[in-house]
């Protein structure tokens, strides 16, 4: 057994989805920060990145390990390591790499509680409950079609206003507007992978979202929230919630469109492993686009953002 194994098992090209949201939170902490004069603290975005990192590592061990043990995967299976199959690794293992990325994650958080206080604990053991019940009994979120909710709220929501609270440690809808795009696309990913599975999935009565509603379902339903990650920054800028530099992100449009191109023409599985690569990199350009934008609004920025947003959206709704 090699490094190089288990680091296959941490499945790297997925961290991008932490990463993502990670730039945009801590972006968007930035520009209430640069509001009230405060200084950003970047030992603690490193303690809040490397965590998160660690946290989704151990959800990849997690996957790998429960697939297992419940018979969702096999040796042929395309989004599996597979290496408990290959007798690469052994069970105990892979779960072994699970638990002590949690833990490392855990240490991590406790210079992050120390500095802002024990209600940054919330988000980590949202964090845990997700990632560990993500492919673990009873819940099984993946197994019934929840998968993409709780991507959509741990990676997206969860992640985006962490970052922000631990250099801002209250409650803002800047973060929450920024999280919305950030969620649409990491759900893509998992969409991607589970429209890519639809087959294996049907026959070990994995219920995701695919199998539930057919591989037709998948490919649209992708069009949905790449589309929605878009449609969300500009409905979040009209009514005043993000910054009118956000709208960089269609920057990256043209790259999303011949994604969203690509997967509605449908194909082999192949083609579902392109478009999950692919989706993964659109995710994190969309990201440092969007944290870019909220990093000039911060640093540069001339036209005041109001964060309550109330009485501008209901202006603009009439």
């Amino acid at each position: 057994m090699s490094l190089a194994t288990w680091w296959k098992v941490a499945r790297p090209f997925t961290l991008s989805a932490t990463l993502s949201p990670l730039l945009v939170g801590s972006a968007a902490a930035g520009t209430e920060l640069a509001r009230n004069s405060s200084p950003f603290r970047t030992g603690l975005f490193l303690c809040a990145l490397l965590s998160c990192l660690f946290l989704q590592i151990a959800a990849n061990y997690f996957n790998e390990y429960f697939d297992w043990r419940y018979g969702l995967d096999s040796e042929a299976s395309l989004g599996a390591s597979t290496v408990i199959f290959r007798g690469e690794m052994t069970s105990r293992q892979v779960l072994g790499g699970g638990i002590v990325s949690v833990l490392l994650a855990i240490v991590l958080a406790v210079f992050l509680v120390v500095a802002t206080g024990p209600r940054i604990l919330l988000f980590g053991l949202a964090g845990i409950v997700v990632l560990y019940f993500y492919s673990a009994k009873p819940f099984q979120f993946s197994a019934r079609g929840l998968g993409d909710v709780m991507v959509f709220l741990a990676m997206g929501v969860l992640t985006t206003w962490g970052a922000f609270y631990v250099q801002c440690p209250h409650a803002a809808s800047l973060a929450f507007a920024a999280s919305v795009p950030v969620g649409c696309l990491c759900t893509a990913i998992l969409n991607m992978n589970n429209t890519r599975d639809y087959e294996e999935d049907a026959q070990v009565a994995k219920k995701t979202l695919p199998v539930r509603f057919g591989r037709v379902f998948g490919q649209r339903f992708h069009a949905v929230l790449v589309g929605g990650a878009f449609l969300s920054v500009l409905v979040f800028w009209k009514l005043r919630l993000l910054p009118w530099e956000c709208l960089l992100v269609f920057a990256s449009l043209p790259y999303a469109w011949r994604n969203v191109r690509q997967v509605l023409k449908g194909g082999p599985k192949a083609l579902y492993m392109v478009a999950i690569r692919e989706t993964s990199l659109l995710h994190l350009l969309f990201g440092a686009l969007l944290a870019a934008g909220l990093f000039l609004h911060a640093r540069f920025g001339v036209v005041p953002l109001h964060l309550e947003g109330s009485s501008t959206a209901v202006a603009w709704l009439q």
